[in-house]
């Protein structure tokens, strides 16, 4: 009994810690969106169906001794593959295609032992049943649950703090090697004398049963369909609400594993104890999350940071418990307990096809969340309908009927201005024109965010708006840099030679004169589109104009090893998905790659305004580090720019330093330099620059 504790405790928590890591060792290399996140889900659901199947397979076709012997034969191989391969040493090649590149190299990174990992949970629960035949194995689910929660929670507040990538990945090199060992111990010495329990007959309750437990008959038809889209629609709201929160936010581990972990708190809760799940009291508590989401999809850059979080969370806690739930009520008996994992597992990775395949696809916003809490509650209430009253089903069915016209109605409200409206891997974009004091913008929405803007009227389009326009910190890089004392050419003294990390609607090329040479990097092939399309500053500038797609640290550091430095007189940094930041543009590494770049004298402009994160002491002590001086301004916002805006500069270059305009723009920090932050590709932890 205690072996099969400790086994199925210690894979559960590698099974849920592997996930945020694997993540942030994507992160870099697919340029930091949130996206990666919701794909690393998609390979890990799809993986636990893979284990469970295995499982089911393995369970019902083999005899003991057979079971014994595949098993152990499938650890000892994924040991030797972990072993042999060293868990995320070899770097991710990025294709046209990025999800199928994630997924390619998670499982030639991690497939087997994830396997292994996922089929530990429900082989362990039929072996006990088998072994113990007078206890429930549904316990043992939520001690596997349990432990995946702490796997989870020992991440963002014990794991990612303290550890580098290279120690956390050897970590789990480790666990795996002593769940490998307590697998074969348990297979030696349990399994032998693990017997069958006596046959025993059981009837499957119609989808109305208030309680009990269903059989193996009522598995096929409307059951599995209840319990996959059920397992499923858990999955899409957990992703849809971590959509939500990281649009703004970075998609730092702490905001998904604390979605995460809720989701798997309400399977704990549930499968616990048959009584800690009241229908009617989570349903009531849904419904008012429902009407907070409505709320929260419109408004919620009018919440801060930690009250953003608490609603969301409010919202996704009482769908997976109506969820799960529901799932609890419809277990069946141990004999079928592997195909109702099964079928679980199933849902989990339509979930994940839905949000990641079809969704980008079929809806150009971020549509599933409204959606997936419709269909909850349809769920949730349709099944059950005979056992209320006609005017209760009829509230009920009025209510879903009004969250969907509210939905629809504050959507056509919200995007009746929209010109253009686009979704890809990267992300939601769309271009809005709205009336702005007196004159008619044409905005570029990342996410919830504006990203550069443009008057509509031809005599005011080279005009830069938003972040960029005349008095900000990039402004003044650009028109008042001077060269130093670096050694230039006749032709490089009169000519100028810049480099934008991120294009947004391309505003920056305003800048550029006759003869000058502006490089944009941009990630998001839609970005590039929607601003040769929609906006006209990169085809009315009067510079030379050369847009370079891929993530520009990886371009960049191509360009270094192929043709050396760039040579720029200005290098702005400004990669921002809305408020989210690609964390590894922001490292000591990126920005030593970054000066690699410049000439000597150069001037590196780091944008930093941010409604939640405080970069301030990260830029500054890279710049410490490296022997540049370092300049803050904030600018205010005005009637044709509704935003403030801050910008760092960096530079060694005392005859820009100099000057005037500079100091007259120069604003105090905002905060006190925390000297000990400092971000490395190894080691970064966002939680110490929430503001």
């Amino acid at each position: 009994m205690p072996l099969f504790v400790v086994t199925i405790f210690l894979s559960a928590v590698l099974l849920f810690l592997i996930q945020p890591m694997m993540a942030k060792v994507l992160l870099p290399h697919f340029g930091g969106g949130a996206a990666v996140w919701a794909a690393c889900m998609l390979f890990f659901q799809a993986m636990l169906l893979a284990g469970y199947s295995y499982a089911h397979a393995l369970s019902s076709y083999g005899s003991m001794k057979q079971q014994r012997r595949v098993h152990a034969l499938l650890i000892i191989v994924s040991l030797g593959w972990l072993l042999a391969n060293r868990l995320g040493a070899v770097v991710p090649a990025v294709g046209d295609f990025p999800l199928g590149s994630i997924l390619a190299w998670l499982v030639i990174s991690v497939g087997l032992p994830f396997l292994v990992v996922s089929a530990t949970g429900p082989l362990l629960q039929r072996w006990f049943a088998e072994r113990f035949p007078l206890r429930s194995p549904y316990r043992l689910y939520a001690l596997s649950n349990l432990g995946s929660l702490g796997g989870l929670l020992s991440y963002p507040f014990i794991v990612e703090p303290w550890l580098t990538l290279s120690q956390q990945t050897l970590l789990w090199t480790l666990g795996f090697v002593l769940l490998s060992a307590c697998l074969l111990l348990l297979i030696a010495t349990q399994l032998p004398v693990a017997r069958k329990s006596a046959a025993e007959p059981t009837m499957s309750p119609a989808i109305g049963a208030e309680s009990g437990s269903a059989g193996s008959e009522a598995a096929s038809g409307r059951l599995w369909f209840y319990w996959l889209a059920l397992s499923a629609c858990g999955v899409v709201l957990l992703l849809a609400v971590t959509q939500q929160l990281t649009q703004n936010v970075p998609p730092v581990p702490f905001l998904w594993v604390v979605p995460l972990a809720l989701y798997l708190l309400s399977y704990i809760v549930v499968f616990n104890r048959d009584r800690w799940y009241q229908r009617s009291i989570w349903l009531y508590l849904f419904s008012i999350g429902v009407l907070m989401a409505l709320i929260l999809m419109h408004f919620g850059r009018l919440f801060d940071l930690y009250s953003q979080l608490i609603l969301y969370l409010m919202v996704l806690f009482s769908g997976c418990m109506v969820c799960h739930g529901e799932l609890a009520r419809l277990k069946p008996k141990a004999q079928q307990l592997t195909q109702f994992y099964l079928a679980m597992a199933s849902g989990g990775v339509l979930g994940g096809l839905l949000v990641n395949v079809v969704a980008p696809v079929l809806l150009h916003d971020f549509y599933e969340f409204p959606l997936v809490l419709t269909a909850i509650l349809l769920l949730a209430v349709l099944p059950w309908r005979k056992q209320l009253s006609l005017w209760r089903q009829g509230l009920w069915l009025a209510g879903v009927v009004s969250f969907v016209v509210s939905a629809v109605s504050l959507q056509w409200l919200f995007s009746q201005h929209d010109v253009h409206q686009q979704r890809n891997f990267y992300g939601s974009l769309s271009v809005r024109d709205m009336p702005i004091a007196g004159h008619m913008q044409r905005q570029l929405i990342d996410g919830t965010t504006s990203h550069g803007a443009q008057y509509l009227a031809a005599e005011k389009r080279q005009t830069a708006l938003s972040y960029y326009r005349e008095g900000t910190g990039v402004a003044i890089a650009l028109q008042h840099f001077v060269a130093g004392e670096a050694e230039r050419s006749i032709e490089q003294l009169h000519q100028r030679h810049y480099g934008m990390v991120g294009l947004g609607a391309g505003t920056l090329a305003v800048y550029g004169r006759p003869g000058d040479r502006i490089v944009f990097y941009e990630l998001n092939p839609a970005v590039i589109e929607t601003a040769d399309r929609y906006f006209s500053y990169l085809s009315d500038s009067a510079a030379d104009i050369e847009v370079l797609p891929g993530d520009a640290r990886r371009v960049l550091q191509q360009q270094w090893e192929q043709s050396g430095s760039q040579k720029f007189d200005v290098l702005v940094l400004d990669a921002f998905t809305s408020d989210a930041i690609p964390q590894h543009l922001l490292t000591r590494e990126a920005f030593e790659l970054y000066w690699q770049h410049m000439m000597p004298d150069g001037i590196l402009a780091v944008h930093v305004s941010n409604n939640y994160l405080d970069l301030t002491s990260v830029v500054r002590n890279h710049a410490k580090a490296m022997g540049l001086e370092s300049f803050f301004i904030h600018t205010v916002p005005d009637d044709n720019n509704l935003a403030a805006t801050d910008w760092i500069l960096l530079t060694k270059n005392h005859r820009f330093m100099r000057q005037i305009v500079l100091f007259q723009a120069t604003s105090n920090w905002p905060t006190e330099l925390d000297p000990t932050i400092h971000w490395t590709d190894d080691f970064s932890n966002l939680l110490r620059v929430l503001k």
